[in-house]
């Protein structure tokens, strides 16, 4: 194992580290049967959740702190400004931390341990923001290392590397981390062995949306002809198929906590969608029964304009990510006007009982 980064001066003491287990890569096996159930349910009953609650609804809020590196590496733009890196980490969770105390949120943090790493050799403004989030009851995931885009294609030991090492960092700010993410949703069953490998209880990367993977495929196709090159990839169409609601794994020994999709033409309630798209998205993601709601801290970007430099994003940027193309004082209050709506909403391992408290 790869030894924890040093702890920057002014961090809030880590916890005690609770894993303990020797975790070691595991091989890969033959595909086999994915087990999801009827791919067509939808998000009434579900199973260890909702079904606990009686008539009470369920609301599960992730965000996903993408850096800047990642939406320029989609758009096939040149990589971003060094001083501008920490942006999401600096900038853009705070606004969440903010509204998520005003509201009484709790949520699931997904994080890039190259982001941490970085931050934890510079000013460590972002790990003790992370940390505060801990301090305040919201959760720290693991979003891999490295956040490739081409992570299901490596051999195993690096993919166990990888989270392995975003793990590692993770528990040297005092997270204690359960659950990951996979970069761009794209996983397999060799990457959740990996993940499971590591004695995580929970995968939430599933978005149960074709449309989304098929609009993906359009994007890339549109970039090809433009001679861009993107690290979108066109692989793994798995991964946005099967049920929406959350299910056990037995072949990983892990949950699978899907993104929330919408009835019919299964849209994903994402903050692209909810907050930057249009209203009847957000109108459905207010009334249903159980909700998945993920972010991505760009969702709270403020991104400038012209004669007002906002957040500090380059203008190709901002022209082609959708979020950047409504003013950040809209998506805030969209947000909070469904939060609102929803009421008690939390992070994944408190809905399920894994925070050392009750299911909600």
């Amino acid at each position: 194992m790869q030894p924890s980064p040093p702890q920057k001066p002014g961090l809030l003491p880590a916890i005690p580290r609770l894993f303990t287990a020797k975790a070691e890569p595991v091989a890969a096996e033959a595909p086999t049967a994915d087990p999801q159930g009827d791919p067509t349910a939808e998000d009434d009953d579900v199973d260890g959740f909702t079904t606990k609650l009686g008539p009470r609804p369920l609301t599960i809020v992730s965000v996903d702190l993408d850096d800047l590196s990642c939406y320029h590496a989609i758009h096939g733009l040149p990589p971003p400004p060094e001083e501008s890196l920490g942006l999401v980490l600096e900038r853009c969770l705070p606004r969440y931390l903010e509204l998520f105390d005003e509201l009484d949120v709790r949520a699931t943090f997904f994080v890039i341990g190259r982001d941490l790493e970085r931050d934890l050799n510079g000013s460590g403004k972002g790990a003790k923001l992370l940390q505060q989030a801990l301090a305040a009851g919201h959760e720290l995931g693991n979003h891999s290392y490295a956040h490739a885009y081409d992570l299901t294609v490596r051999p195993s030991a690096e993919i166990f590397d990888d989270v392995l090492r975003c793990d590692q960092l993770l528990r040297a700010i005092g997270a204690d981390p359960i659950g990951f993410r996979a970069p761009g949703y794209t996983h397999d069953r060799n990457l959740l062995d990996q993940v499971s490998a590591l004695g995580y209880r929970y995968d939430s990367s599933r978005l149960p949306s074709p449309m989304y993977y098929l609009a993906k495929l359009g994007a890339i196709a549109w970039m090809a002809t433009k001679g861009l090159e993107t690290v979108s990839q066109k692989r793994g169409w798995q991964s946005f198929i099967g049920p929406s609601q959350p299910h056990f794994m037995p072949e990983v020994g892990m949950w699978e906590v899907p993104i929330s999709v919408s009835p019919g033409l299964r849209l994903p309630m994402v903050g692209t969608f909810v907050l930057s798209g249009p209203g009847s998205l957000a109108a459905q993601a207010a009334v249903r029964r159980f909700l998945h709601l993920e972010l991505h801290g760009i969702d709270l970007a403020d991104p400038g304009s012209d004669t007002t430099p906002g957040d500090g994003f380059v203008k190709a940027l901002r022209k082609r990510q959708p979020e950047l193309k409504v003013p950040l004082k809209v998506r805030l209050e969209r947000l909070r006007t469904l939060l609102l709506a929803r009421g008690g909403c939390t992070s994944i391992a408190r809905a399920h009982g894994w925070a050392g408290i009750p299911t909600l």
